[in-house]
């Protein structure tokens, strides 16, 4: 009975539990960053008739950049560049080919592509690319406009309001880089380097496991060193 158990393992969550802070400032501004977003797109003066001023991955791209502020994913040029780039491969596509299944078929693969190219891998990304599919009317009504608004206006928005937000709850986003500066300026190696490992090396290993898109260098760095400090306690007792 157990063995059988054992293999439903990998069909349960994954994700480990939050605590109810981060939960709480998660969820609150997602919220208030969708509500502030439409609220400033409408006011730049888009004509609501087009019906396309706010658009679902705005939704998925919400959750992202509040939930998981240290994802690679959720950084600003994958947001942006991300949803954007999607967003004119679909553009595109519709004015090379108006069969339906075609589109979908080739917006989805294309912007995947574009968004690998681009290093801006955004999940999103590729429901903008399909929503924009799904309704050629509206590409025909808006070209490039859809691009603009709502698709890179409402991506810097989110993002803007994100790094606000995120500041405010005393948590660092866009998420430091590696050759970032420490914070008090002194000539120390930075956490990650302190390991005996440069950068180049922490992302090499995140390559190897397929798990660059996933996992920053610094959070890589920062996990190492909390497992080797556990570790050396074990070793003397504590």
């Amino acid at each position: 009975m157990r063995r059988r158990l054992a293999r439903l393992r990998p069909f349960g969550p994954v994700i480990g539990p939050t605590n109810t802070r981060d939960t709480a400032a998660g969820a609150a501004g997602a919220g208030l960053a969708l509500l502030m977003c439409t609220v400033l797109i409408i006011g730049a003066g888009v004509d609501l008739s087009y019906g396309a001023f706010m658009i679902a991955p705005m939704g998925a791209t919400t959750v992202i950049l509040f939930a998981l502020p240290n994802s690679p994913l959720a950084q600003p040029w994958s947001a942006i560049v991300g949803n954007t780039v999607s967003a004119l491969v679909a553009l595109g596509v519709h004015q090379a080919t108006r069969d339906p299944a075609l589109a979908i078929g080739a917006s989805a693969c294309l912007s995947l592509g574009a968004m690998f190219l681009t290093r801006s891998l955004h999940p999103p990304g590729g429901a903008v690319a399909l929503t924009a599919s799904l309704d050629p009317t509206m590409l025909d009504t808006l070209g490039l406009i859809f691009v603009l608004i709502p698709v890179f206006l409402g991506t810097v928005v989110l993002v803007a309001l994100a790094m606000l937000w995120h500041q405010l709850n005393g948590r660092v986003y866009p998420f430091r880089q590696p050759q970032a500066v420490g914070p008090h300026a002194t000539a120390d190696k930075a956490a990650q380097q302190r390991l005996g490992l440069e950068p180049e090396e922490l992302a090499r290993i995140l390559a190897d496991y397929r798990q660059s898109g996933n996992l920053g260098v610094e959070d890589l760095a920062r996990l190492i060193a909390a497992a080797e400090q556990l570790a050396a306690s074990h070793a003397l007792g504590r």
